[in-house]
């Protein structure tokens, strides 16, 4: 049974498997990056990409499951404080 609010297109079992599949994109690209950080430059900058591939995956599965009512849309940035 899908939350109130959810798509009614999608049942729960589904809901839970676009949950899974959002976190495997982004373990996938925590994963990629650190490869990425170990390998020779060129190799890095495709591992890197693909990362970032992921990350907007994610990132669309994030948004679809937050208009069900299912996902937290994702935080705004916040500035970084400058170093001192």
């Amino acid at each position: 049974m899908a939350s109130a609010g959810a798509d009614p297109g999608l049942s729960g079992t589904e809901l839970s498997g676009e949950l899974r599949r959002m976190a495997l994109h982004l373990e996938t690209a925590a994963v990629l990056e650190l490869r990425a950080a170990r390998a020779e430059p060129r190799q890095g900058a495709v591992l890197r990409r693909r990362a970032e591939q992921r990350r907007q995956e994610a990132a669309r599965l994030r948004e679809r499951l937050a208009a069900c009512g299912v996902a937290l849309p994702p935080r705004a940035r916040r500035p970084t404080a400058p170093s001192s």
